[in-house]
């Protein structure tokens, strides 16, 4: 059995000090790698997630263009319709008195109500729409017809010209009360009445310009 004497511990001290130190060094070197590694993973990760928020606020911004762009497209559409603005109630009248004509109603009467502010609880974000207040003119609608689909027809002619955005609250129909008629007109009397009540709807601004 080898004996280990403080003699022989003097002879390498130097060496087990070197040791020591070579060890310290060595394992500051490894901590210092990983810190760097962990650091670069963190600045790794911190830059995706900086790039997917740039992503998603460019994809926001573009979409909130396109929707400036769709809205921009619809008032200018509206405002060619003539439903931007003033009401224009004598092409409204006349309007009607065409397609009367062109549809050979045989009997039609209207009238309509003063202009309002539409009311707020038939919408859901109330009567006020990006700076232009919603208003309506409603009418009361009577018509003799020979048949209902001279009722859609008339309606859908309607909508398709109005200055106006027309909607329709409320329709009925209703036989006609037989009346005296000779031979000659049994054929082509009225077999329904029809009473609807119906919105015209224009834009017009809020500030009252």
């Amino acid at each position: 059995m080898m004996n280990f004497s403080s003699q022989d511990f003097k002879k390498i001290q130097w060496a087990v000090l070197l040791l020591i130190i070579c060890l310290l060094i060595a394992s500051a070197t490894v901590w210092a790698v990983f810190a760097q590694q962990k650091a670069t993973i963190h600045t790794h990760n911190s830059l995706i997630a900086a790039e997917k928020d740039m992503a998603a606020n460019l994809r926001r911004a573009r979409n909130e263009e396109q929707e400036l762009r769709d809205k921009i497209t619809r008032y200018e559409a509206l405002k060619q319709r003539g439903i931007v603005g003033a009401e224009q109630r004598l092409d409204w009248i006349e309007l009607i008195n065409q397609i009367k004509i062109a549809r050979r109603i045989p009997k039609l009467g209207y009238d309509f109500a003063p202009q309002r502010k539409l009311d707020a609880t038939l919408l859901p974000e109330g009567a006020e729409a990006g700076g232009m207040s919603l208003m309506s003119s409603q009418m009361h609608l009577r018509l003799s017809l020979l048949h209902e689909g001279e009722l859609l027809g008339f309606l859908d002619d309607l909508r398709a010209a109005a200055s106006a955005l027309v909607q329709i609250r409320a329709c009925s129909l209703a036989r006609s009360m037989p009346g005296p008629a000779n031979a000659a007109q049994r054929g082509i009397k009225p077999q329904l009445t029809a009473e609807c009540t119906l919105e015209w709807i224009t834009l017009k601004s809020s500030t009252g310009s």
